[in-house]
Order: C-alpha cells, then structure tokens, then sequence
C-alpha cells in the first residue's frame, strides 16, 4: 500500500510540474503577443520568481525542528517521554512566548495546542479569503492555478512556522502532493462534495447581499453566484491543505491518513461559511459597483447617441420671407 501512494505522490508531484510549465507557456506566449522581448522578459521573471520562491521555502523549512512523532497509543510507556519533549518544545515556540510557562502536563499541553490550532485557524481563514476573492475575480484558468499554488504553499510554511516545527518528509510529500493534486486535479482530493458543502452557503449569502438592494439585478445575482461557487471550491480546498497541515503538526497521537483527510474534510466545512458569508460580500459590491459603471456609460452614451440623433431630425430655422409666401 506505501509503494502504490507513493507511486500515486510521484505521479502527481510530475503531473504538476507539467502543469505549470504549460501555464508558465502560456502566460509566456501571452506576453508575446505584446512583444517578443517582453515575453522574454516575463519568462526570465518567472524563472527566477520560481527559484526563488524554492530555495527560500526550502532553507527556511529545513530551519525549523524536526517534527515529534506521536506513539500511536496513549497509554504505552513512550507517550509520557513524548509529552514531556513536546511541552519542551512548546515551551520555547515564539508564538507562546509570555502566554505559557514551563509546559509539564497534559492539560497544559492541550491549553498551548489550542492556543497555537486558534493562530493557525486565523491564518488559514486569511489565506482562504484571498484565495476566494482572487479566483472569484479573476475567472482565469491560466493565472487562478498560479494564485491558489502560491498560496496554499505559503500556507503550510506558514502553519509550520506557528507550531515551530516541520512535519517529517514522508508527511511533506503527501502534503504537497495534494497541494498539487488541488492545483493539477481538484476532485481528485476532494473527499465531500464540495458543491454539496458550498450550495446551500451561496444561497444564503446571495439572500442577503447587496444585490437585493439593486433593482433587475439577476443578470448582476447569475455572475455573483458563479464567481463565488469558483471561488469558494477553491477556498475549501484551501482550508482543506491547512487543516491537513495542522493535523500533522500538533496530533497528540499517531493517526492514520484516512483519519487525517477525515478531519481535513470537516473543519474545512465549518470554516468555509464564515469565509463565504464575510467574502461574498466584498464580491457583490465589487460586482454591483463594476455594473453600476458599465450601467452608467452605456446610458450616457445612448443619451448622446439620442441627443446626436434628435439634433439631424429637427428642422433648420429658415428666413421668413415675404408675407403670404408658403413655406413647406
């Protein structure tokens, strides 16, 4: 079973890679429909963004500490050793400074966990928003890709970085993997059925936003609900990489794979409606206002065009000539 998931890992991790060259390319040859030197340009740009965004995730991840490994049960003789070298380690994590003391229990232990899983939810709330409102916006099969890979790989640094520590590199290429399944093959991961989860959420948001306020705005409702539909999936994915992250740093004990993307699943689906309900509004007005402007010029210029068209069909002023004389 190890041998076929990480057959299955490799293939994705190549598959991805094919996948952002060809975005790469495409990007590329779009830039040269401007010029052929500012494709070059954006080519060379790319490149040296990609290095770039490699070597400093990979020097700045290796940094942190290895992560513990949990015992798979908690009432073997190692789960104390391995309590006690994790309140050590969370004794002297940053994000704790000056909210703990010397972490020596189980309860204490818990009470940081919860601390740190409360920075964590923050960050991944954050990301997704962005992730939601970029991909809503930009209805862009070629930079949307880009976007959600840029993000959700800052996010597991990120998550890391909060619990100071890196998860093993066995659970790192598992964790990419679905990063890149995400970006290459989204329902290749999806364990629900995200348009199941995000339905219902769209409709209740959309009751209640600002389109209502706007008279025959169902046009305006019809792109609002598709924009958001693209851009929540996209936000539950997210939510969904994080939470698998999170899953692997602070698990108190061994959990298998299955259990993880379980838990992975539903937190994301608890989270997605706050994110939906505070982003789709930023959505609508975004939209409403863009309307309003397209509304706006398209009537100005269809009163010119009608002050143009009245001012040929109404009659010159002629000279009155002399009495009696008829005039048509």
């Amino acid at each position: 079973m190890t041998r076929v998931v990480s057959v299955a890992a490799f293939v994705v991790v190549v598959g991805f890679i094919v996948f952002v060259v060809n975005q790469t390319a495409q990007v590329v040859a779009l830039a040269r429909t401007l010029s052929p030197t500012f494709g070059q340009v954006v080519l060379i740009a790319l490149l040296i963004v990609y290095a770039l965004v490699v070597v400093v995730a990979v020097v700045m991840f290796v940094r942190l500490p290895r992560a513990l490994r949990p015992p798979s049960d908690a009432t073997s003789p190692e789960y104390a050793s391995y309590l006690k070298r994790l309140g050590a380690r969370l004794t002297a994590n940053p994000h704790l400074a000056g909210d703990q003391g010397p972490l020596r229990d189980r309860a204490g232990i818990d009470a940081a966990l919860e601390i740190l899983r409360t920075k964590a939810r923050e960050t991944m709330k954050r990301t997704a928003s962005r992730v939601f409102l970029s991909t809503a916006i930009s209805q862009s099969g070629r930079l949307d890709g880009l976007m959600v890979l840029a993000a959700q790989t800052r996010l597991v640094w990120q998550i890391a970085h909060i619990y100071n520590q890196r998860p093993t590199l066995r659970d790192m290429a598992q964790l990419y993997a679905n990063v890149g399944a995400t970006v290459f093959v989204v329902s290749e991961i999806e364990d629900l059925d995200v348009g199941e989860q995000i339905e219902p959420l769209i409709t209740a948001v959309l009751g209640d936003s600002v389109l209502g306020l706007v008279p025959g705005a169902g046009v305006v409702a019809t792109i609002v609900a598709r924009s958001a539909l693209d851009g929540a999936a996209n936000a539950y994915l997210t939510l969904r990489i994080g939470a698998v992250c999170e899953q692997y740093c602070e698990s108190r004990t061994a959990a298998s794979r299955k259990d993880v993307r379980r838990y992975a699943s539903v937190v994301a689906a608890r989270m997605l409606g706050s994110v939906v309900s505070e982003s789709a509004g930023a959505l609508g007005k975004a939209i409403v206002t863009a309307a309003k402007k397209k509304g706006a010029a398209a009537f100005a210029s269809g009163a010119s065009r009608l002050r143009s068209l009245g001012s040929r069909m109404t009659p010159r002023k002629r000279p009155e000539g002399p009495p009696g004389e008829m005039r048509p």
